[in-house]
């Protein structure tokens, strides 16, 4: 799944920790949980850097949704909230980029490959995310405003 924003009027600047709340539930006793938090459109290439397209990311394994210590099978159908935070990162997403929210099973470099057939139910409703934005929620008000609105 892929969320994203209407274009950024106006460059914004991410500086910290983003963190996620997002209930979900598996159609197995064990899934990978993945959040990426990208900037698109998405560069293709030889040039493209990492942060040209990713802005941070995330994991959690919902097995572990009572303790980091210990692992439970998942109870498939039922939703387990999930709050963790994504990498920390600092950059500035320019004029004209969306940012889109990907929320998938397993991220194909730092999670397990299980077999194919997994599938995650989110609760939209009540998912959040909070970013760590420069200037906070009056600055990604404006950065959404067409510039001749602001004057």
């Amino acid at each position: 799944m892929i969320y994203v924003t209407p274009k950024l009027e106006r460059p914004i600047h991410l500086s910290g920790t983003p963190k996620i709340s997002v209930p979900v539930a598996s159609s197995k006793p064990a899934a990978n949980l993945s959040v990426w938090l990208v900037s698109l459109p998405w560069t293709e290439g030889r040039n493209a850097k990492i942060t040209d397209n990713i802005i941070t990311r995330g994991w959690a394994d919902p097995q572990n949704h009572k303790s980091l210590t210990e692992s439970r099978p998942l109870q498939p159908g039922k939703l387990y909230d999930f709050s963790f935070d994504l990498e920390p990162d600092d950059q500035v997403i320019a004029r004209g980029q969306q940012i889109g929210l990907m929320i998938f099973s397993s991220d194909r470099d730092f999670t397990l490959h299980p077999a194919p057939g997994t599938e995650l139910t989110v609760d939209l409703d009540k998912t959040s995310i909070r970013l760590p934005i420069v200037g906070g929620e009056p600055r990604i008000r404006e950065a959404f405003l067409p510039i001749d609105e602001k004057n």
